[in-house]
């Protein structure tokens, strides 16, 4: 799928189908039922009322238990959780976890920083920084509740010690100048998915380079998917309004990267080829900048 096919297929998502059409009565009923179904299973219950993109349904996905009231809603549940983007969703954590890691290997410096810019909870990094001792983690989100949630589950782990959080906006200049310590390795995983404006990802890039100056960034983006209307039609998102979600090609965060002075290093995809998890190194000519 071409940038340009992608910009064409979200805005069609955006657009309200005409409530003559057939395809309408069909997402209707859908939607109808999964609203029924939050009755029944948790799962469905913890999306409409939460939002299908909130921490706490994303936990919910990622304990893939199924938990419903009577055999039928815990059935019903387990159809969520097994659908295609759900098991999408589980993939990108162990997927994450690993790109973080092989980063957090070849650092090259003793006691490396990692920073996750829009962090939510966090699950992926904290279990990193169980594997690897020496390394320590700033977390940042505009979601105060879901930072508490991460140092948490930060003091669970016993990792409380090598972590920091701060209540900030990814896209904002002023806060990543603050960053402190500055980190070796920023993380973006969900990001790119939630804003859809081409322009903000693309100055973020750039703005990544000249602010904070990573050694190597690691970063996801959703490519294809088969239920995109389907979510966008049925699901609600946190903010209680439809949730669509913008497909990007993974060659359209390259360019940014690599416009920004990032050249690719690994790139994962998940069973079902719906993400791609991505890590980029800073090149040797681009020099980092100082605090």
């Amino acid at each position: 799928m071409t940038a340009d096919l992608a910009a064409r297929r979200f805005e069609a998502l955006r657009a309200e189908l005409p409530r003559s059409s057939p395809h309408a009565w069909r997402f209707a009923a859908l939607s109808l039922a999964s609203r029924a179904g939050a009755g029944l299973s948790e799962g469905t219950r913890i999306g409409h009322r939460q939002g299908f993109d909130s921490g706490p349904f994303m936990a919910h996905v990622y304990a893939d238990r199924a938990i419903g009231r009577t055999a039928l809603g815990r059935w019903l549940d387990r159809r969520l959780l097994d659908r295609a983007t759900c098991q999408a969703f589980r993939d990108v954590r162990g997927l994450a976890e690993a790109a973080v890691l092989e980063a957090i290997d070849v650092a090259g410096v003793a006691g490396p920083v990692v920073a996750d810019l829009a962090a939510g909870p966090g699950p992926y990094l904290l279990r990193a920084l169980t594997h690897r001792p020496r390394a320590t983690a700033l977390l940042c989100d505009i979601d105060a509740a879901a930072l508490e949630q991460a140092t948490a589950a930060a003091r669970e782990l016993g990792v409380a010690d090598r972590l920091a959080t701060r209540c900030a906006s990814a896209f904002d200049p002023a806060a990543l100048a603050a960053l402190r310590p500055r980190p070796d390795v920023v993380c973006e995983l969900g990001l790119y998915g939630i804003y859809h404006d081409d322009a903000l990802i693309e100055r973020h890039f750039r703005d990544l380079a000249g602010i904070v100056a990573p050694a190597q960034i690691v970063c996801n983006v959703q490519v294809a998917n088969p239920e995109i209307e389907y979510i966008a039609r049925v699901w609600r998102n946190a903010a209680g309004g439809r949730c669509v979600w913008r497909l990007r090609p993974a060659e359209q965060i390259t360019g940014y990267a690599r416009a920004a002075g990032y050249d690719p290093a690994s790139l994962t995809a998940d069973r079902h080829g719906i993400y791609r998890v991505m890590r980029f190194v800073r090149r040797e000519s681009e020099p980092r900048a100082t605090p």
